[in-house]
């Protein structure tokens, strides 16, 4: 393992919890504890109340004041058993504990809050053997044994200026809207390679697909080959030591990929404190100029019901990349697509244009003389009286060049969408479509989406400076 650099000391010693923290979320967990078991106790149920991941890891940052609490249940439950009689103690639990609101996964969880400190309360199976979980949930006990088995405190400094680093450049949290590498996958970067800049070291050679050996000695080739089929769709391919079947970084995109392996390069040629600062939010004038003579189009839905996070995340970005197939369609390039959420009452999708304002007539090339006779005479009768055309061209087929109907894109993408609201949430919500304005940013600030914005305007990430340096 590498000596950290005094750069990445004094970074860490600005990361690491201090000990008031400690105790702060210790003591917090033990109030939980407290009050579930006796809820547990009134209804006869027998459970074990566990602190799991980063803190149970203790990998996490200071300033994060997160508990993943997970109550474990006998291991001849089934998932059933857990929403109907797990949750609802749970539930009973969290409305003792304080300000609560349901969360739902895999199945029902409660998030409670206590001052600064937010829980969230989980219900799993305790079992002994991993390959018997039912749950994604019951697999996590085995995670904390496994990752505490194998990290020093000098490793797990590492992984928290890893964290530190992959959260600046945005790839950190498997989540819907970042699609990046979980805490876990974080973990057992460095307990594969050993040390913070001995993954970036790795990284930065990295070519997709990736796959990362976590299994030693006990990989074959005929395990890649099938762990690679299992998951197609895989840019990088990480094993879970506790479930060697599953894919770690399943959810990991090739934009954050990339991200990550050219990051990693520019860091080792150029370290800079830049690439452990979170972004910040721009004042609204800040961005003002930068959207002159540049067609930025955002589309906005008012959300109708309560739904969980990644639904709605994965709901706008479908949203965006299916208006930015269609509007392919209408010979407009899509520069670039983006999404945000709320997660609660908004969502918003951007798109960015070569053009706001369409030519006034579009060509459309027809069959040919060798096509079928009802696909010719079907052109003819189409576009006839449209324009200039039908005409015959020099190879015996037939072009059109017809007058549109709409030239401003804002008002095409308003009057489609119906063709592009695909998702089952949003097609019932007719948008709010506007060019990007002043009004817009502003009021996009004041959603608390001025970081987004700001990304999808300015797009080129501070840290990348340092790759030309």
């Amino acid at each position: 393992m590498s000596k950290l650099t005094d750069l990445e000391q004094r970074i860490l010693m600005k990361i690491k919890p201090k000990h008031e923290e400690y105790e702060l979320l210790q003591t917090t967990f033990g109030e939980i504890s407290s009050v579930i078991n006796t809820v547990l106790r009134q209804y006869g149920v027998e459970a074990e109340v566990t602190l799991q991941g980063s803190v149970a890891h203790d990998t996490w940052l200071s300033g994060d004041r997160d508990l993943d609490v997970f109550v474990l249940f006998p291991s001849d439950w089934t998932r059933d058993d857990l929403e109907k009689k797990g949750f609802p103690i749970l539930l009973e639990a969290a409305k003792k504990i304080g300000s609560y609101e349901l969360r739902y996964a895999e199945h029902p969880y409660v998030r409670v809050k206590i001052g600064d400190v937010e829980a969230d309360i989980v219900p799993g199976l305790k079992l002994l053997d991993p390959s018997k979980a039912k749950t994604a949930v019951d697999r996590t006990p085995f995670h904390t044994k496994y990752v505490n088995s194998k990290l020093t405190d000098e490793l797990r400094d590492h992984v928290r200026l890893l964290k530190k680093y992959m959260k600046a450049i945005n790839v950190y949290g498997a989540e819907v809207k970042t699609r990046g590498f979980s805490g876990y996958a974080v973990e057992l970067l460095i307990i594969v390679y050993g040390g913070f800049r001995e993954v970036l070291s790795e990284v930065s050679r990295w070519k997709p697909p990736v796959f990362v050996n976590t299994l030693g000695e006990n990989i074959t080739r005929d395990f890649i080959r099938e762990f690679r089929k299992k998951y197609p769709d895989s840019c990088i391919y990480m094993p879970d030591p506790v479930d060697p079947m599953r894919n770690v970084t399943a959810s990991v995109s090739l934009r954050s990929l990339s991200t990550f392996i050219i990051a990693s390069r520019c860091y080792l040629k150029n370290p800079d404190t830049l690439f452990f600062e979170e972004e910040t939010e721009l004042n609204a004038s800040s961005l003002y100029k930068s959207i002159i003579d540049r067609c930025i189009i955002i589309i906005a839905y008012n959300l109708r019901e309560a739904l969980p996070p990644d639904v709605i995340w994965g709901e706008a970005l479908r949203v965006s990349s299916t208006l930015a197939r269609i509007l392919g369609q209408f010979d407009v390039e899509v520069i670039d697509y983006s999404a945000w959420t709320n997660e609660k009452s908004l969502a918003v999708v951007a798109v960015e244009l070569d053009k706001c304002e369409l030519s006034t007539y579009k060509h459309y090339k027809g069959p040919c003389i060798i096509h079928d006779e009802d696909r010719v005479h079907n052109f003819v009768r189409k576009h006839a009286g449209k324009g200039f055309g039908p005409w015959i061209t020099d190879d015996g087929c037939l072009n059109s060049l017809d007058r549109r109907v709409v030239l401003d894109v804002a008002t095409l993408i308003e009057s489609r969408w119906l063709e592009y609201t695909v998702s089952p949430h949003l097609k019932t919500v007719k948008p709010i479509v506007t060019r990007l304005n002043t009004n817009d940013i502003e009021w996009l600030i004041a959603q608390g989406a001025g970081r987004w914005i700001k990304n999808f305007v300015l797009k080129t990430p501070p840290w990348m400076e340092k790759c030309i340096s």
